[in-house]
């Protein structure tokens, strides 16, 4: 049941192939909620004297012939930011209230990028308006929307309201069949976009992305990105490339991406299309993004990425940010093969208190129909190897996919006090060839997922280890192994459910297992083990030996339906739980007793 895929539909740099297309095809240039954390920010006047040196930029009232050295004398573009070489240490200030339908090149190492005044945060928009539709019957209507230097299509709105993405193929009439009202393509050879609205566009308002990033920091170093709102770009939000020392905090980004990267070789003339809401790439180190909401965006929210040769991204840190309804992963962290990619890593990753809802669920869809994970963590087969990845205190919930995927020469991945809920799985570890990845969740809760729990299916890998976990009514089976190798320890977890429902289930004989200190709602068959069910703890232990010390009884949720996994005083899970496994604190963050209870929450 193992698989891999190669994920060259992430690679920006296919735009090398675009140099066989007509030119009008090749006009990209150079490519490089919490929702605004305290809300209240924005209708707060700067309290402090900005430190110097100092920039302002007004989009109403700026003129670009000024010094821009005061709130008095402000620059008027960001094209004026971006040509403008700036010694280290400068602050640019976005007049809040107003809008640039522009895109900011960061010029100098040691630049920040914030906000003055009052009002809502100062925006990028990277779109245009599009007006003059030509009909061409059946419901459908064209405009060819000529692109300059740096700009690509990528999503379209109709009235403000993002319309859903159709892949071209072919022709309008191929590409459209069988597609309902509101949804929108684009010929990008000809630079043409198709839309099929509900009635005729006339008197409505539409907008394409056509700017391709909002902020980009190529090869530069202390960059600080805050306050601020990125809309409507066609590629990425926030790129840093080749970037140490780069942060994004306090900024909302949406409604982005969709351009083409590249033409898709597998099934010509179709394309293959992309975009981030923020992204590291090319040996970009110690970034961090903070208090960021990141919001309908065509592949992932937020991504640490590699996809040439000999690169290495370490030192990311991502935290307490929203990520809602982008269609490849709400947190993507890639090692990508490109079709020969080799020798590339991730390091010292850290996702913590990330809430993650609807992969696959907005405007986009679900990408390449496989996708659509809240974190995606993955390294393509021969392209290198991850170490030091680590998720904790994060929601997943909602995702057409897994909650999180894991694949690929990751190493061990620990994921510590998450909330895995309504996904189509909760946690999927599938690779048929690695050999480093193993999992390690401790004091998460792992409920109504669409099938499994957990699956894990990696037949080479070093193994998992699954400790003072709550796992509640899956559909399917609560906790699955159907290939493994390394170690298999599976204690002081909790498998409760209130319909039959299988908790743990292995094809085959378990290499290096340990299976004890659990405890088992006992409704149906609860465990398959090596082709025999046992419908019993005492008959599991029995003829297997596992689960000495495990209980089949009274598991006692307080409120399990309405989200509440604690322990009532009557459950027998209470200090069930082995010492010695190197877990302290429990889903809320509280010390376990010693002996502890079972599952994701200590008895209190």
């Amino acid at each position: 049941m193992a698989y891999r895929t190669t994920s060259i539909v992430k690679n920006r740099f296919f735009l090398l192939l675009l140099a066989a297309l007509p030119a009008t095809a090749a006009q990209f240039g150079t490519v490089g909620v919490a929702r605004q954390a305290g809300r209240e920010a924005r209708d707060k006047t700067l309290e402090t004297p900005p430190a110097s040196p100092a920039y302002f930029v007004d989009a109403s009232l700026g003129d670009d012939g000024a010094s821009g050295s005061s709130s008095d004398l402000p620059w008027k573009t960001l094209a004026r930011v971006s040509a403008s070489p700036l010694p280290s240490g400068a602050v640019v200030y976005l007049k809040r209230g107003e809008i640039w339908n522009e895109q900011l090149t960061v010029p100098s190492s040691g630049f920040t990028l914030d906000a003055y005044g009052t009002g809502a945060a100062p925006k990028i928009d990277g779109s245009r308006i599009l007006a003059g539709w030509t009909s061409l019957g059946s419901g459908l209507y064209s405009q060819a929307v000529p692109l300059s230097t740096g700009e690509a299509l990528g999503n379209l709105s109709e009235n403000g309201t993002l319309m859903a993405f159709v892949p071209w193929n072919t022709d309008p009439t191929t590409t459209f069949a069988g597609q309902s009202a509101g949804t929108y393509a684009f010929d990008f050879a000809l630079s043409t976009i198709y839309i099929k609205p509900a009635a005729s566009p006339a008197g409505s308002v539409y907008r394409a992305s056509v700017k391709i990033f909002g902020v980009l920091a190529a090869s530069k170093s202390n960059i600080v990105i805050r306050n601020i709102h990125i809309t409507r770009f066609s590629l990425n939000g926030v790129l840093f490339e080749n970037c140490r020392g780069c942060s994004v905090s306090s900024v909302e980004i949406s409604d982005g991406g969709g351009a083409v990267i590249a033409p898709n070789p597998a099934a010509p003339p179709t394309y293959i299309y992309a975009g981030n809401g923020v992204e590291f790439d090319t040996n970009s180190s110690e970034g961090s993004v903070t208090g960021v909401s990141v919001f309908r965006v065509f592949d992932s929210g937020i991504s640490p990425q590699t996809f040439h040769s000999n690169n290495t991204v370490s030192g990311i840190d991502i935290r307490d940010s929203t990520i809602d309804r982008c269609g490849f992963a709400g947190v993507e962290i890639s090692v990508l093969s490109n079709g020969g990619t080799t020798g590339s890593s991730i390091t010292d990753v850290t996702v913590s208190g990330v809430l993650v809802a609807n992969t696959g669920r907005g405007w986009s869809g679900r990408r390449n129909g496989t996708e659509g994970h809240g974190i995606r963590v993955m390294a393509d087969d021969g392209a290198g190897t991850m170490s030091g990845i680590r998720l904790e205190r994060c929601t997943i919930s909602n995702s057409i996919g897994d909650g999180v995927r894991l694949a690929g020469n990751i190493g061990p991945v620990t994921l510590h006090r998450m909330n895995i809920q309504n996904n189509d799985r909760g946690i999927s570890v599938e690779d048929s060839t690695a050999t480093s990845l193993s999992l390690i969740l401790t004091s998460s809760l792992i409920h109504r997922n669409g099938q499994w729990g957990l699956f894990y299916n990696s037949p080479t890998a070093a193994g998992l280890r699954v400790f003072q976990n709550t796992f509640f009514s899956h559909s399917f089976i609560q906790l699955a192994i159907f290939n493994q190798a390394g170690e298999a320890r599976i204690q002081n977890n909790i498998f409760h459910t209130t319909a039959p429902v299988t908790h743990l289930y292995s094809e085959s004989v378990l290499m290096a297992p340990m299976i004890n200190n659990n405890c088992y709602t006992e409704m149906g068959t609860i465990v398959g083990y090596n082709g025999t069910p046992y419908s019993l703890v005492t008959s599991f232990h029995s003829e297997t030996g596992f689960e000495m010390n495990g209980v089949g009884g009274d598991v006692d949720l307080t409120n399990p339906i309405g989200g509440d996994f604690s322990l009532q005083a009557t459950s027998d899970c209470r200090g069930l739980g082995a010492t010695g496994l190197g877990v302290t604190a429990d889903y809320i963050g509280g010390a376990f007793a010693s002996p502890p209870s079972s599952g994701a929450l200590e008895y209190r």
